[in-house]
């Protein structure tokens, strides 16, 4: 039978360490970032080319993101195994759990959501692609923002930046000027999941330079 009180010292001891290296600690990795960016930047491509042949099937589209969020999602988990190793600590650790528990709700919410909107009855479901797509954006950001109290500012900005560009793409005039749903979700899932990723992992990149920089001098 699980202790209360030892359960609150654990995840006591786990944001202590988080807020202690909150300047290294990063539940998505820059490579993966970059890694992430770029290949949504070339679905998004792949999926323009093809937009005269007619949207995909909701579930059809909603499976290609889904094969793009499990191999980001690999490629992200051996980054951040690799950089465990490398300082001599545990991957799954305190902190790791305490940050998984921060991020998956939101992530949960989020792709229930486009669930609902795949198999609502009452739905066209040929003109529901724009609103997966916010729903995504939105509770991505929502839970990047869910970890501002261990992760570095630079993931607390790609989370509010997900967060505004998740709301603006809820209004229903940015969606009446965008027109059709299709289109419009995957110039969405562009502009976030591929240009903010790679604006990110720049960022980082640049941070990490001034630092080394700063180090050696």
């Amino acid at each position: 039978m699980s202790n209360p009180a030892h359960e609150a010292a654990e995840q006591l001891r786990a944001i202590r360490s988080l807020m202690e290296r909150s300047t290294i600690y990063r539940a998505v990795s820059a490579p993966a970032a970059l890694f992430a960016g770029l290949l949504s930047l070339a679905v998004c491509a792949w999926l323009w080319t093809r937009r005269d042949a007619g949207a995909p099937e909701p579930v059809i589209f909603l499976s290609i993101w889904l094969g793009v969020l499990v191999v980001v999602s690999a490629v992200n988990m051996w980054l951040l195994c690799r950089s465990a190793r490398q300082r001599g600590e545990a991957f799954v650790s305190p902190g790791m759990k305490h940050a998984l528990r921060a991020l998956l709700p939101p992530l949960i919410a989020g792709f229930g959501m486009s669930l609902m909107e795949v198999s609502g009855p009452d739905r066209d479901a040929r003109d529901c692609y724009a609103d997966i797509t916010a729903h995504w954006i939105l509770f991505y950001g929502l839970a990047l923002l869910a970890t501002g109290s261990f992760s570095p500012r630079s993931m607390q900005a790609l989370g509010a930046g997900f967060f505004a560009f998740g709301i603006l793409t809820l209004l229903p005039s940015v969606r009446l000027y965008m027109g059709r749903q299709y289109p419009a979700a995957v110039i969405f899932m562009a502009m976030s999941f591929g240009l903010l990723h790679v604006i990110y992992a720049a960022a980082v990149w640049i941070q990490n330079r001034r630092d080394s920089a700063q180090s050696d001098a």
